[in-house]
């Protein structure tokens, strides 16, 4: 009743999680904070606020993995020049440089999962993962809004 399923997508992570480690074992970071320089990296100038959203952690725990992140030299927060409440958060030339790893190593585990599936399937498993995805996050209250 729906137990194997998510049990299934819990080892998927799980996996991801161990082999991510072994990637990056020379990285002198925690595996989850991975998430968060990816992110940054990928949008930097992000508000903490929409950072804690998009990596789905509340405040106070994306607070503590940036301040992590900035003792280790990994990003740099900044006070909006518009928003003084509002930090911003920049990648350092640290995290650049560990960037195009992470992008590697979640693009080979993303190609050794799709092994063997047809560009449909691989098409399938995108539109229900994103509709997964958009009924955990409401089922959190962190629904999107509709644009």
């Amino acid at each position: 009743m729906g137990h194997r399923e998510l049990g299934n997508l819990l080892r998927i992570s799980r996996c991801f999680d161990s082999y991510r480690r072994q990637r990056l074992k020379d990285a002198d970071i925690y595996p989850a904070l991975y998430l968060f320089v990816s992110h940054v990296c990928m949008r930097p100038g992000l508000n903490q606020e929409e950072l804690a959203d998009e990596v789905c952690v509340d405040k106070t725990t994306a607070a503590h993995h940036l301040c992590r992140l900035e003792e280790k030299g990994y990003v740099e927060r900044r006070m909006s020049s518009e928003d003084g409440r509002c930090r911003l958060v920049y990648p350092t030339e640290k995290a650049l440089k560990l960037f195009p790893l992470l992008s590697q190593t979640y693009e080979e585990y993303y190609e050794g999962l799709m092994c063997g599936l047809s560009e449909e399937d691989r098409q399938l498993v995108v539109r229900l993962g994103e509709k997964l995805c958009e009924n955990a996050r409401a089922m959190t209250g962190r629904e999107k809004e509709k644009q």
